[in-house]
């Protein structure tokens, strides 16, 4: 198994001193935080596989390095372990695309968030797209961040994204964290808003008013119809 520098950038990364790692367990302890593997293009062409050589001493053996053939010239590619963004902190996947409670980078910046012990989970969101390119409208920037991944899925292709939720228990809800505890006592205390106005009181659960005649009520189910405020 190879064991691929560690670095924010790919000029960090051809540094002699970077760290390495060999899997992503590694590597995110080494960064504190969430890592992917980010394959970056060397910015030369060269003209023949053996002018990248000369220009790239470890194109083979490393495993770093891959020549590839693209627009008329050969050039390079380079595989390093890049910290991701901070990610998002969540109880749910659902809920980290969509209103997650912040974003951290290590578990202690996650746990403050929670008001809970925290760890890094991966979950796979049920949407699926047909293509690639349908998939990358809605999640490029989740994927070339290092914060999703492409899976296949039912012949389709789907996203895993990576975030922070409560560590807990098997079977035991992780308790609301502070702004989940803040945001439900602000519901609580708000006046119900109904989706229409109430009805006015003195027509009944089966009763409506006439079109032609606001002042008879008739009776949806059965009977006969009556005058407003009549018995």
């Amino acid at each position: 198994m190879s064991s691929f520098p560690l670095a924010a950038n790919l000029t960090a990364a051809r540094a002699p001193g970077a760290p390495r790692a060999r899997t992503e367990d590694e590597a995110t302890s080494l960064a504190g935080g969430p890592v992917f593997l980010a394959v970056e293009e060397l910015p030369d062409r060269f003209e023949t596989p053996d002018a990248a050589e000369a220009a790239v001493p470890e194109l083979y053996g490393s495993g770093w390095y891959e020549l590839i053939w693209r627009d008329g010239a050969w050039r390079v590619t380079m595989r390093y372990w890049r910290p991701a963004p901070p990610a998002p902190v969540a109880r749910a996947g659902d809920a980290a695309t969509k209103k997650p409670l912040g974003h951290a980078r290590t578990p202690d910046e996650a746990r403050a968030l929670l008001g809970a012990p925290a760890e890094l989970a991966q979950e796979t969101l049920p949407n699926l797209y047909v293509d690639h390119k349908q998939l990358m409208k809605r999640w490029g920037e989740w994927v070339k961040n290092g914060l999703a991944e492409i899976v296949e899925s039912e012949g389709k292709f789907a996203v895993r994204i990576t975030y922070w939720r409560p560590m807990h228990p098997p079977g035991i809800a992780a308790p609301l964290a502070p702004i989940e505890r803040t945001e439900l006592a602000e519901r609580v205390l708000a006046p119900l808003k109904p989706d229409k106005p109430q009805a006015e009181l003195d027509i009944g659960l089966f009763e409506d008013t006439a079109p032609e005649n606001p002042n008879v009520v008739l009776v949806t189910e059965e009977g006969d119809g009556r005058f407003r405020g009549s018995d």
